[in-house]
């Protein structure tokens, strides 16, 4: 059924992956004793590089929260968790959600 807010399968399943990240972005943000070691590694300037990786999760962050402000914050758990399933009657939301996702990232 296609609707207003239809993507493509594989548009789709990339930005469902992308939010899957989510969890992942949220607890290397929260970091408060700075990055392990395997993330700030190398040459150069750490203290720029680390904070240019702040601000790609921070932006990530914030544009998935945004999303999910439009559609309704409780289906923020429903695209950022694969093992919870979509209630039925919330499909018109989720497309919705990620039909702003596409077109804001």
């Amino acid at each position: 059924m296609k609707t207003e807010y239809t993507l493509s399968k594989h548009r789709f399943y990339e930005l469902k992956h992308f939010c899957l990240q989510y969890p992942d972005w949220k607890k290397l943000y929260s970091l408060s004793d700075g990055w392990p070691k395997e993330i700030s590694k190398g040459e150069g300037d750490t203290t720029s590089r680390d904070g240019i990786k702040r601000g790609d999760l921070r932006r990530n962050i914030e544009l998935v929260e945004e999303c999910a402000r439009l559609v309704g914050n409780d289906i923020l758990r429903f695209v950022t968790d694969d093992s919870l399933a979509m209630p039925s009657d919330r499909m018109y939301d989720y497309r919705r959600f990620f039909w702003e996702l596409s077109r804001r990232r």
